[in-house]
């Protein structure tokens, strides 16, 4: 099955062991460390659901914990989420820095460009030896440790709802709306048995500008994704959504 985290690093970095991908977030891949510490067993599924509920929750809570009364109070929840995807379909492109906390904690950083429909780059800093980049329908993830490129559709991943040109309500449920004094966050469930998880977006309200999203993978992990020093609109050169190490044409501007 294809689930809502689009990596998942399931041996150290350390060690000269393969990626195990399981695709489909916001380019959401957990960082690399140098080193990790042994992993615990996993506990009972039941307990499982219970923690990754409460953390997605607290990192919700945190995301719209602003001071004051909350924006678009007396507007319907689904009133709410269109909204957010009407913001979204309104993209044409965005750059800056990211910092993603993984579920187990590590923190890495980066570049990204996207570029609706259809392009998006997340470039991590190192350690980190991941690339991703999508491109003609495709999610390609380099780690260029490894020397290896893994390819996924990119419509069994949630960056359909980012990339797509037309944002299709009917394939995403509303989970939950969370209003703050200045943000709102919107949890949304696929309809698509095959791609598993919740996907929450948090966007600046009331101007509805993207700021950060929450990943809670089908083994119950949380990965937040936020967004700094954002530029709107600004051209982005063909030559950053190339496939990586393949010979892709997709290289003039």
């Amino acid at each position: 099955m294809i689930g809502f985290a689009l990596i998942s690093l399931l041996t150290a970095a350390a060690q000269s062991a393969p990626v195990e991908s399981v695709v489909a977030a916001f380019a959401a891949a957990p960082a690399v460390a140098e080193s990790a510490p042994e992993k615990a067993p996993p506990p009972p599924i039941e307990d499982a659901d219970r923690e990754g509920a409460a953390a997605e929750s607290l990192a919700i809570d945190a995301a719209v914990a602003d001071a004051g009364p909350p924006v678009f109070a007396d507007e319907s929840d689904q009133a709410v989420a269109d909204k957010m995807l009407e913001a979204i379909e309104a993209i044409t492109t965005l750059s800056g820095d990211f910092t993603q906390v993984a579920p187990s904690g590590a923190i890495s950083t980066g570049k990204f460009y996207l570029r609706r429909p259809g392009f998006l780059r997340f470039q991590y800093d190192r350690p980190s030896p991941l690339l991703i980049v999508a491109n003609g329908g495709m999610v390609y993830v380099r780690d260029n440790r490894l020397e290896t490129t893994d390819s996924y559709p990119l419509g069994k991943t949630p960056l359909k709802f980012l990339l797509k040109k037309k944002v299709e309500i009917g394939d995403a449920k509303v989970v939950a709306v969370d209003r703050g004094a200045d943000s709102v966050a919107v949890t949304f469930a696929s309809s698509d048995p095959e791609t598993e998880g919740d996907l929450t977006l948090v966007m600046s309200a009331p101007e509805m500008k993207l700021r950060q999203w929450i990943v809670r993978d089908p083994e119950n992990g949380v990965t937040i994704v936020s967004l700094d020093n954002v530029v709107a609109g600004e051209r982005l050169a063909n030559r950053l959504f190339a496939v990586p190490d393949t010979g892709s044409a997709f290289l003039k501007n």
